[in-house]
């Protein structure tokens, strides 16, 4: 009550006559009780200032950004499909839902000199290809006829064909007067487990498969290391350019 609404009441009683000293006795009274009052209700339901409350959207838009910039860099760091390239240097290419390198394994000492200081990750696996591709070529790697296996393994099998399609035909624009051959091939999950026991790429270790089968004189540790060509050679003719005679 105000002194306003004090005024209002006695008016309406003509009888009243109150002293000013009691009037205002009873209006700080009256205040105190509304504060009382007004403190109560804010312990049980406390309200959030009009500042406050135009900054929750902001707060709640900042909160999911940051939520799905995490989920992209989570995507972004995540092993979608792996592409192993040989030829003789064997490397893997991991990569992203993208199509982004994430990252790079070198599998024999020849990738690793051949690409030293090459930053691959970060760029698209054709534009990663292309990249060693070149520097094989710095590297006398395609000197004389050479072969470039480029197999895949996928969690879908459909990603898998159209990310050896688009490597190919990257692989095939920037050939050149370089002398290489580009074959594809699709692998699974098995081939790569039996793979990472010789420390070897799958579709390396799948011609060399091929070729003990042939030729069981033959195993996996004396093939190894021998460079794409000399293993497609072997396969057609079974003969060993160490020694010009398949081993008996």
């Amino acid at each position: 009550m105000t002194d306003k609404d004090f005024e209002k009441l006695f008016k309406q009683s003509e009888e009243i006559t109150p002293r000013a000293d009691l009037k205002n006795k009873i209006l700080a009274k009256a205040k105190q009780e509304m504060e009382a009052i007004a403190i109560q209700k804010e312990k049980r339901s406390p309200r959030l200032s009009p500042f406050a409350k135009r900054l929750m959207p902001i707060a709640a838009c900042f909160v999911f950004v940051f939520i799905l910039i995490g989920g992209m860099l989570g995507l972004g760091n995540e092993n979608y499909q792996t592409v192993y390239i040989d030829i003789n240097p064997s490397v893997a290419l991991n990569v992203n839902r993208f199509g982004k390198v994430s990252s790079v394994e070198y599998l024999n000492e020849d990738a690793e000199k051949a690409l030293n200081g090459i930053k691959l990750k970060g760029l698209s696996a054709e534009d990663a290809l292309e990249k060693m591709i070149t520097a094989y070529g710095e590297n006398g790697y395609f000197d004389s006829n050479a072969e470039i296996y480029i197999s895949a393994v996928s969690e879908k099998n459909k990603n898998a064909d159209k990310l050896l399609a688009k490597l190919s035909e990257r692989a095939e624009k920037i050939k050149g007067n370089r002398n290489y051959s580009v074959n594809t091939t699709k692998l699974t999950a098995e081939d790569r487990a039996e793979a990472d026991e010789y420390g070897i790429s799958p579709g390396k270790y799948r011609i060399i498969s091929e070729i003990t089968e042939k030729h069981p004189s033959y195993a996996v540790e004396d093939l190894k290391d021998k460079s794409m060509a000399e293993l497609k050679d072997m396969l057609t003719n079974g003969i060993g350019k160490d020694n010009g005679k398949e081993r008996k």
